[in-house]
């Protein structure tokens, strides 16, 4: 196991250092990180990073392959396009959490803001507590699981993709193209494996599920006035 302390460095000297350190090193311990932005961005490897602290913007953007464990929070957009992977945040999250995320999955302990998991395609996010709206908004694929509360329009747009949900209540907050439907026996059993690989305390027999009503493609109707060209207003 390697420590480094991340006092003074900026987030370019962070991330050449890191890209160094996991050609050889397995278990990377990273102290004061003064919400540092970019961190881990575009990492390629094995191995587990553990960060003592917060993070800024973009944290594992393009990850690809390593185990990042944030103790603290982290800002807008992690996990943005990561491939493979983990993000493990013990506690909060700002928007657009896992944005077009590809593969891997990414675990929020705490609570994550609005938009979390937009566009997603592939890949697994998993938050402990609230959403805000949108989440799930535009996705093509992946599955996101959300065992707190969940914001208005969940959902809107989806093209393929699941979201698992305990809110009560998230029938009435759901986006458009989108419905909720009992979740499949196959199901509970993926959510029960995630939950013990991640130490998550929750059941599963009270999950429901978000799916598209209209998978691929969708239609849209253009506006057309109703007016004759040349018609006064």
């Amino acid at each position: 196991m390697v420590r480094l302390d991340l006092a003074g460095m900026n987030s370019r000297e962070v991330n050449q250092k890191l890209k160094e350190l996991i050609k050889t090193e397995t278990d990377i311990e990273l102290d004061n990180p003064h919400s540092i932005h970019n961190f881990a961005t575009a990492l390629i490897g094995e191995g587990k990073i553990t960060l003592h602290g917060s993070t800024g913007f973009y944290t594992g953007g393009f990850l690809e392959g390593p185990t990042l464990i944030v103790e603290g929070n982290t800002g807008w957009y992690t996990g943005d396009n990561m491939t493979s992977g983990e993000i493990i945040v013990k506690m909060n999250t700002g928007s657009n959490a896992a944005p077009s995320m590809v593969g891997g999955t990414v675990v929020i302990k705490g609570n994550s803001g609005s938009r979390a998991g937009w566009g997603m395609k592939g890949g697994t996010l998993i938050v402990c507590g609230d959403v805000g709206r949108w989440a799930g908004k535009m996705t093509l694929g992946g599955r996101i699981v959300v065992l707190g509360s969940v914001g208005e329009g969940i959902g809107e747009s989806m093209y393929n993709g699941i979201i698992h949900v305990l809110d009560p209540a998230a029938e009435e907050k759901l986006g458009g193209n989108v419905k909720l439907v009992t979740i499949e026996d196959r199901e509970k059993s993926e959510l029960e494996s995630l939950f013990k690989k991640y130490a998550i305390e929750q059941g599963v027999d009270d999950f429901k599920s978000i799916v598209p009503k209209v998978y691929g493609r969708h239609e849209y109707v253009l506006f057309k006035p109703t007016h004759k060209q040349g018609a006064g207003v």
